[in-house]
């Protein structure tokens, strides 16, 4: 990384210290490549103007020398037509506007390592049909966890009103959770590839406890931290969401990470902005938005409410080779370019990656006269 004080004093942050990460100093653009010669780097995260050759210069070299490294370019606050043309040519994996959060450099910095995010407590789930004999394993797919249920896919037919129960044992050692449930739906499918079974259940008898260490691990975690409470929040938001658990744990200033929001539907909508209504606190930050709450957030500006957006997921698509990804974008950058979303190039082509849609609709909840209005 660049000598840069701010930098450094992130990366001693207690987030980069559960990392064990090893860092090398570099003052200049050629101290980067000098470094890149002898180490094997895993993350460059550059000033775009450095003494000696640029930020630019370098990155695109070191892009050349050592593909596999990714390397994230640091930009001040006003851009040009000049420097955004720099940035693609550079061929760097993402882009950050000083000053920046801790926050903000750990989403990068961790996404870009192909970590979990902070709140994602893997698990895993087996599952058992219960029968008159006991309970016989089942062979199937999980496709969706909640608070309330479970949906999979069973090979061959299974039908309606049987029962199962579920073990879900987190990977962190707590006690693994036991919950029955009930089948209240199946439906065949893949006739042509071999008969399969989509099925729905719905969780049985479960007290308060089991409740919130359910919500906890498929809807929402609460992280502590110095200045503020960070939110993560997981899965589906749709009409059986419920975030009256997690309304009474908030206080004071709150920033919610929605990456791990993977689907949202209408009346998930309509929870979701009853509950920043509701919420009783100072104010609120929204981190890492996912595309399907910036899609939904694009058209409905009350889904971001008195709050701000930080940094967002968009689509991004090569048309050379077809390559598609999502890239984490931070709301200053684009606003700093008057709008206009970064070119990133692409990985496997070296052709350019755009945004796939059109800026003017993706990016409308940056808007503010939007956001005003919809108050009304």
């Amino acid at each position: 990384m660049s000598q840069n004080s701010a930098l450094l004093r992130h990366l001693s942050a207690t987030p980069f210290r559960q990392l064990d990460l090893d860092v090398h100093v570099a003052t200049t653009g050629d101290d980067v490549l000098a470094i890149a010669d002898k180490v094997k780097l895993a993350v460059a995260i550059l000033d775009a103007e450095m003494p000696g050759i640029s930020g630019y210069s370098a990155a695109q070299q070191l892009k050349q020398r050592m593909p596999e490294c990714r390397v994230v370019l640091i930009l001040g606050k006003r851009i040009s037509s000049v420097q955004m043309r720099q940035v693609t040519e550079a061929g760097c994996d993402e882009i950050l506007i000083a000053p920046m959060s801790v926050d903000e450099l750990y989403d990068v910095v961790s996404l870009q390592l192909g970590l979990p995010r902070r709140g994602n407590e893997p698990f895993t789930v087996s599952v058992a049909e219960i029968t008159s004999d006991g309970d016989v394993p089942l062979e199937c797919r999980v496709t969706n966890l909640s608070v309330d249920g479970i949906r999979l896919v069973v090979p061959g037919p299974f039908g309606e009103d049987r029962r199962l129960r579920l073990t879900i044992t987190p990977e962190g050692g707590d006690v693994p959770l036991s919950v029955k449930a009930r089948v209240v739906w199946a439906q065949v499918r893949n006739r042509t590839q071999g008969q399969k079974t989509t099925v729905g259940a719905s969780f049985e008898d479960v007290d308060e406890e089991t409740r919130a260490r359910l919500s906890r691990l498929t809807q929402w975690d609460i992280l502590d931290e110095p200045n503020r409470i960070r939110v993560v929040v997981k899965g589906d938001i749709t009409e059986a969401s419920s975030f009256d658990d997690l309304a009474q744990h908030l206080v004071g200033r709150v920033d919610f990470d929605l990456a791990q929001v993977a689907y949202i539907n209408s009346l998930g909508v309509r929870e979701w902005i009853g509950f920043l209504r509701k919420a009783n606190i100072q104010g609120y930050e929204l981190h890492a938005c996912s595309v399907p709450f910036t899609l939904q957030a694009a058209m409905i500006p009350s889904m971001v409410g008195r709050g701000t957006v930080v940094s967002f997921f968009a689509p991004y698509f090569c048309e050379s080779c077809g390559h598609h990804a999502d890239k984490l974008l931070q709301s200053a950058a684009v606003l700093a370019a008057n709008n206009q979303p970064p070119v990133f190039q692409c990985p496997k082509c070296s052709g350019k990656m755009e945004l796939d849609d059109l800026p003017e609709r993706y990016l409308a909840f940056l808007e503010p006269e939007d956001i005003e209005d919809s108050s009304d």
